[in-house]
């Protein structure tokens, strides 16, 4: 194994929404620790132009050779959430750290058999959990130390989706139509099985739909909740609604409970809170649209006697939390650091999802 200078040299195994809208102008930011190498799309007109909007030298017209491509260190999995476990097992196998975007796989028998090849490698794994590396949340976490006992928590992602915030400043290349028929199908195909193998082959649109917003937008907020208050011991209930866009879930922490509350809709806001109250205090960690780069997220904490009521806030925080992310899966590799959200972890949350389905299958029956 080659001996890694202070920069790495990294691939990026997709090139989409994400890729050109965060990660890319990140990465150019961070370039005293990264240089983006090599990438890969299955559209061959996104690869071609985004490659060149970045300087990347190296375009490859497989997953398999990005990740064989023996110039890089670090490959950044930001393909497909059916293709997680796939692409990031073949990136350890060939010597890669791995740096994997949430959701870490869809199903937990993939995340499983991905923790295993992990096992195996000395090579750095981290999910993308962005929200546990916002200093809003870091802020959180160290007054959480200052509270008494929970007794109540209310968790809600009450967004609009990020095309509004975005197509007025930015464009994004898509495929001009030029993806093969037969890998998208095989692409559709695969998805559909994952979701059915969590939700139940005879599911319906609505409860696929609603696996699909927990894992993509959900598992953010469930997995920040988990660092702060760990895992729920059960599901409550659960309740799907508007087609899947609608997600309620009370979640049992054995003294008190929590509430999560999802809506994607057309109103243009994006409320992303953790809300904990206990008997004297009340801590609230906001965070904005990530698509918007650096909006600021902030932290208030309340506290109350018989005779006073403080409210401190904490912020507005201005730096982003893709960068921290980034600058940590950094120092993951090169100093050894322990990472804040190693893929093992991320089982706990992908089983959480799938109690959340199930309950909200056994309220509809």
């Amino acid at each position: 194994m080659k001996t890694l200078s202070r920069t790495l040299s990294l691939g990026l195994l997709g090139a989409g929404e994400v890729a050109q809208l965060i990660h890319l102008p990140i990465l150019r930011q961070l370039r005293d620790r990264y240089q983006v190498t090599a990438l890969y799309d299955p559209s061959p007109s996104v690869l071609s132009q985004v490659g060149d909007a970045w300087g990347i030298p190296h375009r490859h017209h497989t997953a398999d050779a990005l990740v064989a491509d023996p110039a890089i260190d670090a490959v950044m999995i930001l393909s497909p959430d059916q293709f997680h476990g796939e692409h990031a097992r073949a990136a350890l196998r060939a010597g890669k750290h791995v740096f994997l975007e949430k959701p870490a796989c869809l199903t937990v028998a993939d995340l499983q058999s991905l923790i295993e090849v992990a096992r195996q490698t000395d090579r750095v794994t981290m999910v993308g959990y962005m929200r546990c590396y916002a200093p809003a949340f870091t802020q959180g976490q160290a007054l959480l130390k200052q509270m008494g006992e929970t007794r109540y928590v209310r968790v809600r992602d009450l967004i609009c989706e990020g095309p509004w915030f975005f197509a007025g400043w930015s464009e994004v290349v898509t495929p001009a139509d030029d993806i093969p028929g037969d890998l998208i199908a095989s692409s559709r195909a695969r998805r559909l099985a994952d979701l059915k193998s969590v939700c139940g082959d005879d599911a319906p649109p609505a409860m696929l739909k609603a696996y699909e917003v927990l894992t993509g937008l959900g598992v953010h907020s469930l997995s920040a909740l988990r660092m702060l208050l760990g895992s729920p011991r059960r599901v409550i209930a659960a309740h799907v609604a508007q087609g899947g866009m609608q997600i309620n879930a009370l979640l049992d922490y054995g003294t008190f409970v929590t509430s999560y509350e999802c809506l994607i809709d057309d109103v243009v806001r994006f409320d992303a809170t953790i809300e904990v109250i206990s008997g004297r205090e009340k801590l609230d960690i906001h965070y904005d649209t990530p698509y918007i780069r650096n909006l600021p997220g902030r932290t208030v904490f309340q506290t109350s006697t018989d005779t006073e009521n403080t409210v401190q806030n904490f912020g507005p925080f201005y730096k982003d939390p893709f960068r921290v992310e980034l600058e940590h899966f950094h120092d993951a590799v090169i100093a050894g650091l322990p990472m804040r959200t190693p893929l093992q972890d991320a089982l706990a949350d992908l089983d959480l999802c799938r109690q959340i389905m199930a309950a909200a299958r056994q309220s509809a029956a």
